[in-house]
């Protein structure tokens, strides 16, 4: 597997290229061990003494970027300031020793978020984050979504490009997602909300329970490798999504749950609430729009033999998403 040859070749990586580690080399024992891994993203940790950092590998891009592993690097660098992200250290995007782009962050102590436990937490996490203003983030170095609708559309189609055209789908399913972008392009002038009441924040738009780090005296939010300057409820649409409570827990969030994350969320906000309730509730079936051509993508690639990066019981939860039932019970509401 991947991660196992990568594993073995990360020590000798480490020693021979200036990173963090190299401060500490004397006299201490290296340990490299296998931490987590993604779609995109394996992670590994690496200790020293008593130093322990966090190793990144990264091995495709959501954004189709070139250069992924820096334009992640540069976020994390530009929200240092919110105080709720990893420190990150060190970025090699040169591919020439481990042909990945690497990266070494901060080992953060903690757990994964609870929803029943830590929504204040994470409102409060939001809420920080959502206060920066661009101007406030050094150099800005993220990607602008101004039009929220459109872009899930374009994003949708090229991400079922292949999955519509695969003869190994069922015939039920792309009618579904046929219909499904129809919709979403005859409903598209809602987005006009949007340009006329423009508010902009940092967007994790990864924000799954898993992406948070929960300690004892501060907690964080994680995985910036796709963050954009778009509306907040971008963010706040996918972690109270049916799509993001179930990914990694058996969740789903009440009405009155809701109700105190947002309550949370707007007393922390530095400049107080533009409607955010009505921008969530707009924004959802676009939100799983987005999920559900994930979905589908995923599912497709999954079928590849010579995938990078296969996670079983992400394969699992795909499968269950993609679920007709499960698809429409989703969109009852909208269609």
């Amino acid at each position: 597997m991947l991660k196992n040859k990568l594993k073995s070749k990360i020590q000798e990586y480490l020693l021979a290229h200036n990173t963090p580690i190299k401060k500490f080399q004397q006299n201490n024992k290296l340990e490299v061990d296998f931490l987590a891994q993604g779609e995109y993203n394996i992670n590994f940790t690496i200790k020293m003494g008593n130093k322990k950092y966090v190793f990144r590998v990264n091995t495709s891009s959501q954004l189709e970027l070139e250069n992924q592993i820096q334009y992640e690097y540069n976020a994390l660098k530009a929200l240092e300031i919110s105080g709720v992200t990893p420190k990150v250290y060190y970025v090699d995007d040169s591919k020439n020793y481990l042909d990945y782009g690497v990266l070494i962050m901060e080992f953060l102590e903690g757990r994964p978020l609870e929803y029943q436990k830590d929504l204040n937490k994470a409102a409060k996490i939001f809420g920080r984050i959502h206060s920066l203003t661009t101007n406030s983030v050094k150099n800005n170095p993220f990607i602008l979504e101004e039009n929220i609708f459109s872009d899930r559309i374009v994003e949708g189609k090229r991400l079922l490009k292949n999955y519509l055209q695969s003869p190994i789908v069922d015939k039920e399913l792309r009618a579904f997602f046929n219909k499904f972008i129809e919709w979403a392009e005859k409903n598209s002038y809602k987005e006009k909300y949007f340009i006329d009441n423009k508010w902009h924040v940092i967007n994790n738009t990864e924000v799954n329970s898993h992406n948070f780090i929960i300690g004892e005296e501060r907690s964080y939010l994680i995985d910036w490798e796709k963050p954009v300057i778009s509306d907040p409820c971008q963010d706040l649409t996918q972690f109270l999504a049916i799509t993001t409570t179930l990914w990694k827990t058996e969740t789903i969030l009440s009405k009155e749950e809701k109700e105190i994350f947002f309550k949370t969320y707007i007393a922390n906000l530095q400049e107080g609430d533009k409607d955010i309730r009505e921008r969530v509730h707009l924004y959802t079936p676009y939100l799983y729009l987005r999920a559900l051509s994930w979905c589908a993508y995923a599912w497709l690639e999954y079928q590849n033999p010579d995938k990078d990066i296969k996670n079983m019981d992400t394969f699992r939860k795909i499968k269950s998403y993609l679920d007709i039932n499960f698809m429409e019970n989703l969109l009852r509401e909208y269609k």
